[in-house]
């Protein structure tokens, strides 16, 4: 052990991105070149290696990087002061999720890059041919153009008069851009509060032509492309002549009319009328998703599925109408942006985006990421089932590397309907290791089925092999579903560490008890020797908001100082009994204290 300590004594260095990061990866995993560094040093090339949560299959885009050691994997060895055996592994990949165990066979057994380039050359002149006229627009002009992107807006009901108004006339101002609170009603002249006003609904036919009563939502701006010039403007009577045609036109035979199964993300609000998969979309993209799924079928099978999973990568965050546009200081105009990850939020001025340019785009990525990996010789196992009970031998696995659902943090199933309705197989939820009431399963129904599958690693891990297992919680309770999972396993903690994630998830960012630096930690089946008295978990967050006082500004961060909290916590042998709710409080309480020079 004490040859890895090395990798457990500081944060985990974050790499910058590059084309696996855009490729397909879940908000909570890290950088495949970070994992492929613990992979090489704590096991020998040939060796077999496991990850029993592997979403979107970073472990085993890691092992075959580890054959061809980057530049920025060499960059984090040296960092952490370890020497990783480069080499080809063998690695088990278990993923509960269709849409997870479909990126990771597809992005672990990727295509030749050039015939994929080839194919996608090909794939958008059949795409451009068969559906181009649905993105054509005219500028000022009236000359001919490309639609690169519509917002559309909300439609606001006054409260006082009842007259509607788009929620971009209403609030939306140009030169610089801002948004205001309240706006002047034409109609009764009041002075009214944007949140005071109700959103307008209406009938109308879907995608299907089915009445749907939904929310009124109408163009607001236009933003098209004249040969190299860029431009937006108001929408026009041609851009609604563009829309009637596209109502009248039919969807292809294939095109899903599925309903949604909805969970913890349903609002009664935003998500009203949205019952079913195209109820997210425009009519305009859904028709094209439905036309380039059925233009993939067409393919030969050694680029399918990588021509599948480039137009699902775009689709969740880039097709839908969860497409948005923020406000950033100093910037001119809207910034276009995609989904907010963790959610299915539908903001007040929705985009509606040009997705076949948008898949062009991001094949790029792909053709790179292809590069990194096609001809990798490390063997990577795809199981599309759940890790509680597994098909693999005992005493076959050198090393764990996994990423376990934090409780009830992100519902994944639910999220990646959006993308699993199109495979056409949805996530069993019956299986899905998470704290859902939707699904009837609390924190004691979670840290049961988490605790089978420590079972199964201590059952199919070598007497000598290690785990290491990233997690984030703020809540004690689900700390403690954790640690009484793995130790009923067998399982001791050897070493902790912090990690620095690549990109926080939006629930993360909004949440005011959050981690900020998840933790990170070694798990072996040795008997550890408990050689003095657990400290109290009081004591002990004392002691660690007193050493941080006089540390750098990040060091005293209390969501960073939470995390180094657990981790004191775990190592000590001591139950994690304090949220982080009650934690930031402590720190404010110390701080105020130390200032004062004043115990409290």
């Amino acid at each position: 052990m004490k040859s890895h300590a090395k990798l457990y004594s500081s944060p985990l260095p974050s790499t910058r991105r590059g084309p696996l990061y855009n490729t397909f990866s879940y908000p909570t995993k890290i950088s495949p070149e970070a994992i492929a560094v613990y992979i090489a040093t704590h096991t020998n090339p040939g060796a077999t290696v496991l990850d029993t949560f592997a979403g979107s299959g970073t472990t085993g885009i890691a092992a075959l990087l580890c054959d061809r050691p980057t530049a920025a994997m060499k960059e984090i060895a040296k960092d952490l002061g370890v020497k990783p055996k480069w080499g080809p592994r063998t690695v088990h990949l278990f993923e509960i999720g269709t849409l997870g165990a479909f990126v990771s066979n597809t992005l672990c057994h990727p295509p030749q890059p050039q015939v994929f380039a080839e194919a996608v050359d090909k794939f958008c002149e059949l795409a451009l041919s068969r559906i181009g006229w649905l993105y054509e627009t005219k500028d000022d002009a009236s000359l001919l153009g490309t639609l690169r992107h519509i917002i559309w807006s909300d439609v606001l009901v006054c409260p006082h008069c009842a007259a509607e108004v788009s929620l971009w006339d209403a609030a939306v101002k140009m030169s610089p851009v801002s948004m205001a609170d309240s706006f002047e009603c034409k109609s009764c002249l009041k002075q009214v509060a944007v949140k005071a006003c109700r959103r307008a609904t209406e009938t109308k036919p879907d995608a299907f032509g089915r009445m749907s009563l939904g929310k009124k939502r109408v163009m607001a701006r236009v933003h098209g492309r004249t040969g190299k010039t860029r431009w937006q403007r108001p929408p026009t009577p041609d851009d609604l002549i563009l829309l009637e045609r596209i109502r009248k036109t039919s969807m292809p035979a294939t095109a899903p009319n599925v309903p949604l199964e909805w969970g913890e993300l349903h609002r009664a609000g935003y998500h009203l009328g949205i019952e079913k998969l195209h109820h997210f979309y425009t009519k305009r993209n859904f028709l094209v998703m439905a036309t380039l799924i059925d233009l993939v079928s067409q393919f030969p099978a050694n680029v399918r599925d990588a021509l599948r999973l480039l137009v699902l990568s775009y689709n969740a965050s880039h097709s839908t109408l969860m497409t948005r546009v923020v406000l950033k200081k100093g910037q001119g105009d809207f910034v276009l942006t995609g989904s907010q990850s963790g959610v299915l939020y539908i903001s007040g001025l929705p985009v509606e985006k040009n997705i076949l340019e948008g898949i062009r785009r991001k094949s790029k990525t792909f053709i790179e990421s292809f590069c990194l990996l096609h001809g990798g010789q490390s063997k990577v196992v795809v199981h599309n089932e759940s890790s509680e009970r597994m098909t693999i031998k005992g005493r076959s696995v050198d090393y764990v590397f996994t990423d376990p659902p934090f409780g009830g943090y992100i519902p994944y199933a639910e999220l990646n309907q959006i993308n699993e309705l199109w495979l056409g197989r949805t996530t069993d939820r019956t299986k899905e290791v998470i704290v859902s009431s939707s699904q009837s399963k609390g924190v004691a129904e979670y840290g049961e089925m988490l605790g089978s599958v420590f079972k199964e690693m201590a059952r199919v891990l070598k007497p000598d092999g290690v785990a290491t297992v990233v997690f984030h919680s703020a809540h004690s309770k689900v700390w403690r579903a954790l640690t009484q999972a793995y130790a009923l396993a067998g399982f001791t903690v050897e070493a902790t560490s912090v990690l620095d994630k690549i990109q926080a998830s939006f629930k993360q960012v909004v949440s005011t008890v959050s981690v900020k630096g998840d933790p990170l930690l070694l798990l072996s089946k040795r008997k550890k020797q408990v050689t003095a008295p657990r400290a109290r978990s009081f004591k002990l967050a004392t002691k660690i908001i007193r050493a941080a006082s006089t540390s750098s500004d990040e060091e005293l961060n209390p969501q960073r100082l939470y995390s180094k909290y657990v981790n004191c916590c775990l190592e000590a042998g001591q139950d994690v009994d304090m949220d982080a709710g009650a934690f930031f409080a402590l720190v404010g309480a110390k701080r105020i204290s130390l200032e004062l020079d004043v115990a409290p």
